[in-house]
């Protein structure tokens, strides 16, 4: 069979997808041709329903795959019912959307067939062997149907990860091309899950669906949600990528890569005496000790990522249901400080119920922990999670509640007057951290926030505004570089979200800064 995959990546940074690159590698195992419509504006690509429409009536595919994301579902919507009326071929969907919220998503778009709920390896190809059949695909797990005007529920099953089949990169669109931008950076994924049901991630979302399969309540470990790929196999896969590929470096998207500790040490120990080459992974504070980041560092690992999020305790406990102390969470910075191995801190502000007060000291909180990196992004509940349900009960969700990009754009209401501040932090929050650093940078920053606080709205919003700030941005940031001043600037006009530490040589690259967040429930 001919299977045409959708991955939607416009309006917001470029990525490539992980999950779609295995699932046609799986297809492609079974014999079957696959092809995939990355769109984007990035690789040339833009959202444009036309030129979508007539790529797929060109490949003439027997099946259409498109990944949901709740960011692009709008647009996903719009395009599956008119492939539907082009093609008149069947429509799977699948993806984290899909997932947490397949029962809307089947009732407000008729033209999807099956869903794929869940991991989809071993179930998009049972999917598509039966549809090579002509046989009816009923009693899959994970892929819900319609049938005589209803839709039939299937249970959801965890994929075995270790048949898992290895990305088809070769099958990616401008792979190379991607790959060069990134400067040989290339995303990979060692294990499945996460130990953790922040209420925001899609694991939130995903563990409540394992408890009412399981008809229990228990935590993603003891549900089986947490899997780990065979050294073996993870070490063969990066190879032939490296073998095959120019390979700088590889980026490990798991939402927690040293969830277990006997399993990481195992694949250290691997991957310094075969692979040798530089890496980068995402982790968190609970999960990591001096000796283990030692080990990770010994093995080649160049930058640590980690969820610091808020920090107010009330957030993180209520809110965010991530209740990690701010103690913990600076000795483990301390710690890679001391070591030499940079970290980085993703950070979400404008969260429900928080007070800007929270918010500065969320970025007081950075000046502290001085990473190498950090990235602000503001809260967006997705549908499914606790979040959102704690969004919805505070009743603080807007009518118009969408966005294409979660980093930048938040779907909640605010006051006039924080609604200014959170736009005003947002296009330079760097500065408030710069304000609290302990450099001779934090009296010019300071004077600048509190400039920038007094402006009244109409000054703001004023054309040129914008402009004017970030161009005295760029010449003090490059006033306190030629003075050896440490202080954080953003080095890349297109990610405003992510700024980097001036600190002598150790700043970071912007593909060790630009992962694809996969994972992070859109």
């Amino acid at each position: 069979m001919r299977v045409l995959f959708l991955f939607p990546n416009f309006g917001c940074p470029v990525g490539m997808s992980v999950g779609v690159a295995i699932l046609s590698g799986a297809l492609r195992r079974d014999g079957h041709d696959t092809r995939v419509l990355h769109i984007s504006e990035h690789v040339d690509y833009p959202f444009d329903l036309a030129r979508i429409v007539a790529d797929a009536r060109a490949y003439a595919p027997d099946l259409v795959a498109i990944s949901l994301t709740t960011n692009h579902w709008p647009e996903m919507r719009e395009t599956a019912a008119a492939l539907k009326l082009a093609l008149g071929r069947p429509i799977v969907a699948g993806g984290v959307h899909a997932t947490l919220n397949a029962a809307a998503v089947m009732a407000e778009c008729p033209a999807i067939d099956y869903l794929n709920v869940g991991d989809g390896e071993e179930s998009l190809p049972a999917l598509v062997r039966a549809l090579a059949r002509g046989e009816a695909p009923d009693g899959l797990p994970n892929i819900w149907l319609r049938r005589d005007g209803r839709v039939v529920e299937a249970p959801m099953r965890l994929a075995d990860i270790t048949t898992v089949p290895w990305m088809d990169l070769a099958g990616w669109p401008g792979f190379e091309e991607v790959l060069a931008s990134r400067r040989g950076w290339v995303n990979v994924y060692m294990n499945r899950g996460c130990p953790y049901r922040c209420s925001y991630c899609h694991n939130n979302g995903v563990g409540a669906l394992l408890e009412r399969e399981a008809g229990r309540r228990g935590s993603n470990r003891a549900l089986g949600y947490l899997r780990l790929r065979a050294v073996d196999d993870m070490i063969g896969e990066l190879a032939a990528i490296r073998d095959r590929w120019d390979v700088s470096a590889f980026s490990f998207n798991d939402d927690t890569f040293t969830m277990d500790r006997a399993h990481t040490r195992a694949f250290l120990a691997r991957y310094k005496a075969e692979i040798g080459l530089p890496w980068v992974c995402n982790t968190t504070v609970l999960d990591v000790d001096r000796e283990l980041l030692a080990e990770m560092k010994d093995a080649g690992c160049d930058l640590v990522r980690f969820g610091v999020e808020a920090a107010s305790r009330r957030i993180r406990r209520d809110v965010l249901l991530r209740d990690f102390s701010t103690e913990k969470t600076e000795a483990v910075f301390d710690a890679c400080r001391a070591l030499g191995l940079r970290s980085f801190a993703y950070n979400i502000t404008a969260n429900p119920s928080e007070t800007l007060d929270d918010m500065r000291e969320t970025l007081r909180l950075n000046a502290r922990l001085r990473p190498n990196g950090i990235r602000i992004s503001l809260g967006y509940p997705y549908p499914g999670t606790a979040y959102h349900r704690e969004a919805e009960r505070l009743g603080v969700l807007r009518d118009d509640a969408h966005a294409n990009n979660y980093l930048w754009e938040s779907p909640l209401a605010w006051s006039r007057e924080e609604k200014l501040w959170i736009d005003k932090m947002r296009h330079v929050y760097w500065w408030w951290v710069n304000a609290a650093l302990e450099s001779e940078a934090a009296p010019h920053y300071a004077a600048l926030v509190a400039e920038l606080e007094a402006l009244p709205a109409d000054a703001w919003l004023a054309p040129g505004t914008r402009e004017r700030l970030r161009q005295h941005d760029a010449e003090l940031s490059a006033a306190m570089t030629r003075a050896g001043i440490a202080h954080y600037e953003i080095p890349f006009p297109d990610r405003p979200d992510i700024a980097i530490l001036v600190e002598g040589t150790a700043t970071l690259e912007r593909e060790v800064l630009d992962p694809h967040d996969e994972a992070s429930a859109r």
